[in-house]
Order: structure tokens, then sequence, then C-alpha cells
């Protein structure tokens, strides 16, 4: 409303036909939070955690890394190692416990580890490349 003096008002036409554009600023913000949260949600590997999901525990292999290097769980834990780079990679136990194939890209090795124990391992290709599977009773 537009005042022309201090006893009579009139409406603004240009203001009062258009569709107000603007919201407030807490519905944006609610809209912003249920976006983010709902793309967190349907992403993979952000909207659980695979160890806590009861799902098996996978080990990446990328950057000539196994990732992570380090792993504990309970015995009869099925443990997947995926090499995701172009460059060929082995899982090596240095007890001789399990060894993989040579896995190219994408491919996968699984161990199920029934004893408890450290178990280290390597790449057999690329020395440098180390990691450890702990396997302790108890381990959820």
């Amino acid at each position: 409303m537009i005042a022309r003096d201090s006893m009579h008002f009139t409406a603004n036409r240009v203001t009062s036909l258009r569709p107000c554009r603007c919201k407030p600023q807490s519905v944006l913000r609610a809209l912003r939070v249920t976006l983010l949260f709902t793309a967190l949600a349907s992403t993979p590997g952000l909207a659980e955690d695979p160890q806590n999901a009861g799902a098996s525990p996978v080990v990446s292999i990328d950057h000539n890394t196994f990732i992570p290097s380090e792993i504990t769980v309970a015995p009869g834990t099925i443990v997947t190692w995926v090499n995701n780079e172009a460059m060929p990679h082995t899982v090596v136990d240095l007890n001789k416990g399990f060894q993989s194939k040579t896995l190219v890209k994408d491919a996968k090795f699984s161990f199920t580890f029934t004893t408890a124990g450290d178990y280290s391992y390597l790449c057999s290709i690329h020395a440098n490349m180390k990691g450890e599977v702990i396997v302790k009773p108890g381990v959820s």
C-alpha cells in the first residue's frame, strides 16, 4: 500500500497483481536442509557404513594403497578386496593363509577369516602396498 496522505491509502497495483516471488528465509533454509539430507541418504557409502550395517567389509585398492590399510573384524567375517584402478594388484597373506589371483580393474577377491589373529598382507606386484586384518572375537 502507498500512502497519499495520512487519511487515504491506495493499493500499489504493480505489486498487488504479481505473485510474491520472495519466500521467508526459514522456508528456503528448510528446503535446502531437506534436499541435502535426501541427497546424502541416497548416496551409497555416505548413507551407511557397511561395517555398521552388517554388510561384509570392503577394502578398496586405489592409488597403490589398500583403503583402509587396517581393519578389525570378528571371526567368520568375509572381507572383500576390490581393485578400483587400471593397474593390476594381488592380495597375499604373509603367512600364506590366502592369496588372490591377479586382480584387474574392478576385480574382487574375498576371504573368510575364521580364526582370531593378525593377518598382514601385501600386493605381490607392489611390495610397498601393505595392509592388515585383525580378527578378534566380540567385534561387531
